[in-house]
């Protein structure tokens, strides 16, 4: 049996001790201890936990929002990292290794599986990779708030033919495949919600006769939060007044005839958006209308789709994503400042390419000094605008022309992580004609599971995301290549190889040449070239 085989069978000697990059307070310099991963004991697991191998790991940009502010980061809750560090990672593939007495029957050596980040125990947040120790490390133990939490178990199963990259990377991909499952409300929930209007259509108080119906002089001054608010003919003064009482989750309804709205802009706190769940939509001048415009929240088919500042690992996610729909755009436009990363883009595409119709056409926007010629070439490739515009850029300016450039019953994915009280100008005309700006900020469960199903389909091949391989003693340095944006896709660790340094993937033919033979024809990381990779590096002998 060679050692590939042991591996996934966890049939060999356990170590005594095993490495762990501990987190002690903000900064790179508390990441370990002296630049290295801290020792500490293997021991039996409580009749509570299971223990799990880790097998692999990808970077985050998460992670180094936690390095960048420690403890006071808000799912740490003010700990002490000193005193009670972490260890990060949330984005892991793992095996069960043993199992104590209260889940030997559930959990079995060598199975395998896949950590959803956001866990609840008794309504708390813990979460993977914050509070509870994640995958940078070479092993962990898991109790009851992974295992039994408030949505039952936070692993899912992972079939014994999945790569372990392929499985670790469905997490970040989750996020994306989420911001595309979102349910959001189209109607009027509350059947009292707040009517604005000078004249209140009496359709309008047929349906919700319990409304709490306003001229706009009479909106109260108070700091009263409500789910709905029903705008007719807005203007941007009194959709912004209606903002400021707009709940967490709730939703304004612009009731109105677009060609009747000027070319005016409403001050939008689109962070909010993001975060908040809060949205604006129209489409018409009933809320019949308003609902058939803005139901489509997946990329229309056979559109024309644009992806702004998306040269970076989720972009590239989300491109990846548009071409390897079936029923996908015609057209995929991506832009970026860095023409290198668009170049990697195509080539990591290539392939995926040419089994498709869709045309994929790149725009460096350093080549364009001025921000008007940039908006002037991206028209000229959609003359009736874009029917999907993704934002990957935190920038507020870019959200208004992502909202200029789509077409009417189009809609804006704020995918970038805008913070609460960004403001944006948005164009008013543009939401009555039913553009849809949305945002959401993590993943589900169901997101996870659906997106690990397309992954052992072989619908959704999340190695396209690989940039860099490295192992155990890297992921220090891949952190700081994360927060240096060095690299244009995912940096996975394999955790149970110890010394080995980032490698690129473009560099992998001539430093690991026996490894290069098993990547794919355009350069994508594939199950048997980690295979190979682990069967070459696995630390103990056959």
């Amino acid at each position: 049996m060679n050692k590939l085989d042991r591996y996934k069978r966890v049939d060999y000697s356990l170590p005594d001790k095993y490495y762990a990059w501990l987190v002690y307070g903000s900064g790179i310099d508390n990441v370990g201890k002296d630049g290295k991963p801290v020792e500490i004991p293997l021991r039996e697991p409580n009749e509570n936990e299971i223990l799990v191998r880790i097998d692999a790991l990808g970077i985050c940009l998460s992670d180094i929002k936690i390095i960048t502010l420690g403890g006071a980061h808000p799912r740490l809750r003010g700990r002490n990292l000193s005193e009670e560090p972490i260890v990060l990672g949330h984005e892991c593939a793992v095996t069960v290794v043993k199992a104590g007495k209260l889940w030997a029957e559930q959990f079995k050596k060598g199975e395998r599986f896949i950590v959803q980040a956001d866990i609840y125990y008794k309504g708390v947040g813990y979460a993977f990779g914050y509070l509870i120790p994640g995958g940078m490390e070479q092993f962990t133990y898991l109790d009851e708030k992974s295992l039994a939490g408030d949505d039952g178990c936070y692993l899912l199963k992972v079939k014994d033919t999945t790569g372990y990259s392929a499985s670790a990377l469905a997490e970040p991909w989750a996020c994306v495949e989420m911001s595309y499952r979102l349910e959001d409300r189209v109607y009027p929930a509350s059947d009292s919600p707040w009517y604005v209007s000078t004249t209140p259509k009496a359709e309008v108080k047929e349906k919700f006769p319990k409304a709490k119906i306003y001229t706009p002089a009479q909106l109260p001054d108070s700091e009263e939060k409500v789910q709905d608010i029903i705008i007719d003919d807005p203007n941007p003064n009194l959709v912004e007044k209606c903002w400021a009482h707009l709940a967490s989750h709730g939703t304004i309804y612009l009731l109105a005839e677009p060609d009747k709205i000027m070319n005016e802009y409403v001050n939008v706190d689109v962070g909010s958006i993001h975060y908040e769940y809060k949205r604006i939509i129209g489409g018409g001048n009933s809320l019949e209308k308003v609902k058939e415009s803005n139901s489509r929240s997946d990329l229309l088919p056979d559109g024309v789709a644009l992806f702004i500042g998306a040269g970076g690992p989720m972009g590239q996610m989300h491109v990846q994503r548009a071409l390897e729909k079936k029923d996908g755009p015609r057209k995929v436009v991506v832009t970026d400042l860095d023409s290198a990363r668009l170049e990697h883009l195509k080539l990591r595409l290539s392939e995926l390419l040419s089994s498709k119709k869709a045309e994929l056409i790149t725009i460096c926007t350093r080549d364009f000094p001025n921000p008007q010629e940039l908006n002037n070439r991206l028209r000229e490739l959609a003359p009736d605008g874009y029917s999907d515009v993704v934002l990957l850029a935190p920038v507020p300016a870019l959200v208004t022309d992502a909202i200029e450039l789509t077409a009417p019953k189009g809609f804006v994915n704020l995918f970038a992580g805008l913070g609460i009280g960004t403001i944006a100008k948005v164009p008013l005309k543009k939401l009555c004609e039913g553009v849809k700006i949305i945002g959401c900020s993590g993943s589900r469960i169901s997101d996870l599971q659906h997106v690990l199903e397309a992954v052992e389909a072989g619908e959704r091949d999340t190695n396209r995301s690989v940039a860099v391989i490295g192992g155990l003693l890297a992921a220090r340095e891949g952190l700081v290549a994360v927060k240096e944006a060095r690299y244009p896709g995912k940096i996975v660790i394999y955790p149970q190889i110890v010394d080995l340094p980032l490698i690129p993937l473009e560099e992998i033919p001539k430093r690991l040449p026996d490894i290069a033979k098993y990547l794919s024809k355009d350069g994508t990381w594939t199950k048997e070239a980690e295979e190979a990779l682990l069967e070459r590096f696995l630390p103990w002998g056959t």
